[in-house]
Protein backbone atom coordinates (compact mmCIF):
# COMPACT_ATOMS: atom_id res chain seq x y z
CA UNK A 1 0.00 0.00 0.00
CA UNK A 2 2.87 2.35 0.85
CA UNK A 3 4.29 1.84 -2.67
CA UNK A 4 0.96 2.95 -4.17
CA UNK A 5 1.02 6.19 -2.18
CA UNK A 6 4.64 6.83 -3.18
CA UNK A 7 3.86 6.22 -6.85
CA UNK A 8 0.83 8.50 -6.63
CA UNK A 9 2.92 11.23 -4.99
CA UNK A 10 5.60 10.99 -7.69
CA UNK A 11 2.97 11.11 -10.44
CA UNK A 12 1.31 14.14 -8.86
CA UNK A 13 4.67 15.91 -8.55
CA UNK A 14 5.44 15.29 -12.21
CA UNK A 15 2.06 16.67 -13.21
CA UNK A 16 2.54 19.85 -11.16
CA UNK A 17 6.23 20.57 -11.71
CA UNK A 18 7.30 19.60 -15.26
CA UNK A 19 6.85 23.13 -16.59
CA UNK A 20 9.15 24.64 -13.99
CA UNK A 21 12.02 22.44 -15.15
CA UNK A 22 11.42 23.54 -18.74
CA UNK A 23 10.27 27.11 -18.07
CA UNK A 24 12.54 29.20 -20.25
CA UNK A 25 12.83 32.08 -22.66
CA UNK A 26 15.46 31.85 -25.41
CA UNK A 27 16.73 34.87 -27.31
CA UNK A 28 18.33 34.60 -30.75
CA UNK A 29 20.77 36.76 -32.66
CA UNK A 30 18.93 36.53 -35.99
CA UNK A 31 15.35 36.28 -37.19
CA UNK A 32 13.70 32.86 -37.48
CA UNK A 33 15.57 31.67 -34.35
CA UNK A 34 18.90 31.79 -36.19
CA UNK A 35 22.44 32.56 -35.12
CA UNK A 36 23.59 32.39 -31.53
CA UNK A 37 21.04 31.72 -28.81
CA UNK A 38 20.92 32.26 -25.06
CA UNK A 39 18.47 30.63 -22.64
CA UNK A 40 17.08 32.60 -19.72
CA UNK A 41 15.37 30.70 -16.90
CA UNK A 42 12.63 31.83 -14.53
CA UNK A 43 13.48 35.19 -12.93
CA UNK A 44 16.74 35.41 -14.85
CA UNK A 45 17.68 38.85 -16.11
CA UNK A 46 20.34 39.71 -18.67
CA UNK A 47 21.83 43.18 -18.77
CA UNK A 48 23.66 43.45 -22.06
CA UNK A 49 26.50 45.59 -20.72
CA UNK A 50 29.70 44.98 -18.76
CA UNK A 51 29.26 44.18 -15.11
CA UNK A 52 29.67 41.53 -12.46
CA UNK A 53 27.09 38.77 -12.74
CA UNK A 54 25.16 38.37 -9.52
CA UNK A 55 23.98 35.12 -8.04
CA UNK A 56 20.58 34.73 -6.47
CA UNK A 57 19.12 37.95 -5.06
CA UNK A 58 15.71 38.43 -3.44
CA UNK A 59 13.14 39.36 -6.06
CA UNK A 60 10.16 40.19 -3.87
CA UNK A 61 8.02 37.53 -5.59
CA UNK A 62 7.17 35.10 -2.82
CA UNK A 63 10.67 34.61 -1.45
CA UNK A 64 12.22 33.43 -4.71
CA UNK A 65 15.38 34.76 -6.22
CA UNK A 66 16.41 36.57 -9.35
CA UNK A 67 19.73 36.13 -11.12
CA UNK A 68 21.34 38.94 -13.09
CA UNK A 69 23.76 38.09 -15.85
CA UNK A 70 25.91 40.71 -17.56
CA UNK A 71 26.72 39.88 -21.17
CA UNK A 72 27.75 42.83 -23.38
CA UNK A 73 28.03 40.64 -26.49
CA UNK A 74 24.21 40.56 -26.68
CA UNK A 75 23.69 44.34 -26.60
CA UNK A 76 21.59 45.34 -29.62
CA UNK A 77 21.71 41.80 -31.08
CA UNK A 78 18.28 40.26 -30.40
CA UNK A 79 16.10 39.59 -33.46
CA UNK A 80 13.84 36.69 -32.39
CA UNK A 81 12.91 34.70 -29.29
CA UNK A 82 11.08 31.62 -28.06
CA UNK A 83 8.94 31.69 -24.93
CA UNK A 84 7.77 28.46 -23.28
CA UNK A 85 4.16 28.18 -22.06
CA UNK A 86 3.64 30.05 -18.83
CA UNK A 87 6.60 32.38 -19.37
CA UNK A 88 6.84 36.04 -20.33
CA UNK A 89 9.89 37.71 -21.84
CA UNK A 90 10.39 41.44 -21.38
CA UNK A 91 12.96 43.35 -23.43
CA UNK A 92 14.05 46.91 -22.69
CA UNK A 93 15.71 49.29 -25.10
CA UNK A 94 18.21 50.41 -22.44
CA UNK A 95 19.65 48.82 -19.28
CA UNK A 96 18.00 49.31 -15.89
CA UNK A 97 14.60 48.90 -17.52
CA UNK A 98 15.07 52.09 -19.51
CA UNK A 99 13.57 53.26 -22.77
CA UNK A 100 10.87 51.42 -24.66
CA UNK A 101 9.65 48.01 -23.46
CA UNK A 102 8.56 44.90 -25.42
CA UNK A 103 6.73 42.23 -23.39
CA UNK A 104 5.39 38.95 -24.76
CA UNK A 105 4.15 35.57 -23.55
CA UNK A 106 4.51 34.06 -27.03
CA UNK A 107 7.41 33.42 -29.39
CA UNK A 108 8.42 35.79 -32.18
CA UNK A 109 10.24 34.61 -35.31
CA UNK A 110 11.11 38.28 -35.85
CA UNK A 111 10.66 41.12 -33.39
CA UNK A 112 9.95 43.59 -36.20
CA UNK A 113 11.95 46.45 -37.64
CA UNK A 114 11.31 48.69 -34.62
CA UNK A 115 12.82 46.18 -32.16
CA UNK A 116 15.39 44.40 -34.32
CA UNK A 117 18.83 44.77 -32.69
CA UNK A 118 17.52 47.25 -30.08
CA UNK A 119 17.37 45.33 -26.77
CA UNK A 120 19.84 46.04 -23.97
CA UNK A 121 18.09 44.16 -21.16
CA UNK A 122 15.91 41.04 -20.96
CA UNK A 123 13.93 39.37 -18.17
CA UNK A 124 12.25 35.95 -18.27
CA UNK A 125 9.41 35.31 -15.80
CA UNK A 126 7.54 32.00 -15.60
Amino acid sequence: MKACYTAAAVTAALLFFPASAQATCRIFQHRDYGGSGYTLHNFERMKMVRGESLGCTTNGHGGGCESTIYNPSWNDHVSSFRVKNGCTLTLWQHVNQGGARFRSNRSYRYVGDRWNDQASEALCMC
